[in-house]
């Protein structure tokens, strides 16, 4: 029976730490802000400007010259091309 207790102490000593880091909630990216402030996607760019998310936008992106055709995505966006986006946070 003593020895029960020890291990449900020394269970209790090394699991009750951690549970405030388990329950964090975590989401991802939505708390994310661009430069400007405003809230980015999983993608590390605004979510308006997405051509990830929303693929519509990729002939207005293409219209105006900024695509790599090459990767799928705004030049401006891509992070294949362009490493230094992802000290920007572009995924």
């Amino acid at each position: 029976m003593r020895s029960l207790r020890s291990l449900s102490l020394v269970v209790s000593l090394l699991v009750v730490p951690a549970l405030p880091a388990l329950a964090e909630d975590k989401k991802p990216t939505e708390a994310a802000k661009t430069e400007s402030g405003k809230a980015t996607c999983e993608h590390g760019v605004q979510k308006s400007l997405c051509t990830r998310c929303n693929p519509k936008l990729a002939t207005v992106y293409k219209a105006k010259g900024d695509w790599c055709a090459e990767h799928e995505r705004p030049e401006s966006q891509c992070v294949l091309c362009h490493p230094e986006l992802a000290q920007k946070g572009v995924k």
